[in-house]
């Protein structure tokens, strides 16, 4: 027993940087090798069968003692008048960990819900086709729901909110949970309680799952010469698309880029990157710091020559643009890049580590925060436009993008 509870404890088999607040929380780490190459050989090092004959392994003996862990879990599930499993308690005693981090991000997920979080992650998955993300008041606000998919094809619109998951109240309830139960197997159905601001309306649907993939953009051409992207998803490999969509509008004779990141709730850090790579010729793009292995670690990320360095740019962000959004947004504009118009961002500036144990269940907890060019975190405060433009409840004129056109055509005619 002893030697399981242990390895369950601290093997660590798998560990992923995370980055978002939305429904897809991207993963990725090519960018982050280096940073963990120390970390990982020396867990690999490390013998966790090593087991000392009071329950500790050899390099924790000095600091903790596992052996009262080891006993209050058979003591307790064999000996409490309400009888739970060993596998129960030893749940628990992850979440009891990790509660007292004060961390609002950090979280334990079964092995069933951490492989519908890894789905979400690749590019495609079994769920109902919404993106859904916390607001200020920690609401489960629908921010996009995908065309061709179930949700599309029902009452869910953008700006609902969600309140319950087949009858379970998900007040104050992890995001990721939260979507964990929302996403299931395909043809299966889900229902939830939905309540409408814009209505002050309450109803419940039931939405049958499917299998789809998830986009990570759209693109149009404004006024013959201006082009617009809405990127909304930061994926794995997301930027190749986005390099393929560029070339193309500019194929057609554009002559400037609006960067829609309007309502993206992050996703994979190395796409972040890599977008801004794709218009910076040279600076810093973001800056990383945090601990690893118990060492403070600082990390920082240098443009490369980009694709798309001399297009006129203008990204568009708003409250719900977070994360991985904020990256690329704070980015662009610290270096001079690009124009900010739209409202203040969320304010996210911190980094979570995913870590895959032995048992397939899955732990999150935040082990880094990030910084702009400036030097500034977007923690907590978001980052405030260039032109500030704030969109009404109720208006149907997209008047944030009617000024990305209008300062993109001024920037077109100063390049001439």
């Amino acid at each position: 027993m002893k030697k399981n509870v242990l390895r369950v404890v601290i093997s660590i088999l798998v560990v992923i940087f995370i980055f978002s607040t939305g429904l897809w929380v991207g993963i990725s780490f090519d960018y982050f090798k280096r940073y963990l190459s120390n970390w990982q050989s020396n867990i690999n090092e490390r013998n966790y069968n090593d087991i000392n004959s009071d329950g500790t392994s050899n390099d924790l003996i000095e600091e903790f003692s596992v052996e009262p862990f080891t006993e209050a879990i058979s003591l307790i599930s064999g000996n409490s008048l309400n009888k739970e499993s060993e596998k129960v308690l030893l749940q628990a005693a992850l979440e009891g960990m990790l509660s007292v981090l004060d961390d609002k991000y950090a979280e334990y997920f079964t092995a069933e819900e951490y492989q519908k979080i890894m789905e979400s992650y690749s590019g495609t998955m079994s769920g109902i086709g919404v993106v859904v993300t916390l607001n200020k008041e920690g609401k489960v606000v629908v921010v996009r729901v995908l065309e061709d998919t179930p949700a599309y094809k029902t009452n869910i619109k953008e700006g609902d909110i969600i309140t319950e998951v087949e009858g379970i109240d998900i007040t104050n309830m992890n995001l990721e949970k939260i979507v964990a139960m929302i996403k299931g197997e395909e043809g299966t159905d889900v229902s939830l309680k939905i309540y409408r601001p814009s209505g002050d309306s309450t109803f419940e649907v039931t939405v049958t799952r499917a299998r789809f993939d998830i986009p990570n953009l759209i693109s149009d051409i404004f006024e013959e010469d201006i082009g617009y992207i809405w990127y909304y998803d930061f994926q794995m490999s997301g930027v190749k698309q986005l390099d393929k969509e560029i070339q193309k509008l500019i194929d057609k004779g554009v002559r400037g880029l609006i960067l829609d990141l309007r309502s993206n709730p992050g996703g994979a850090w190395d796409d972040a990157v890599e977008v801004c790579d794709l218009f910076l010729n040279e600076g810093k793009i973001v800056t990383v710091k945090g601990r690893l292995n118990d060492k403070e670690r600082v990390e920082e990320y240098i443009a490369h020559e980009g694709k798309y360095t001399e297009i006129p740019l203008v990204v568009l962000i708003n409250g719900f643009s977070a994360s991985a959004s904020e990256l690329v947004a704070g980015a662009l504009k610290d270096n001079k890049r690009a124009i900010l118009i739209g409202e203040r961002s969320y304010g996210k500036g911190v980094v979570q580590a995913l870590y895959e144990l032995s048992d397939k269940s899955g732990i999150k907890f935040t082990t880094a925060k990030y910084y702009l060019p400036s030097g500034i975190s977007v923690e907590g405060v978001g980052i405030k436009p260039d032109i500030v433009v704030k969109m009404e409840p109720g208006t149907k004129e997209d008047i944030q993008l009617d000024r990305a056109i209008e300062e993109l055509k001024a920037l077109i005619g100063e390049s001439e």
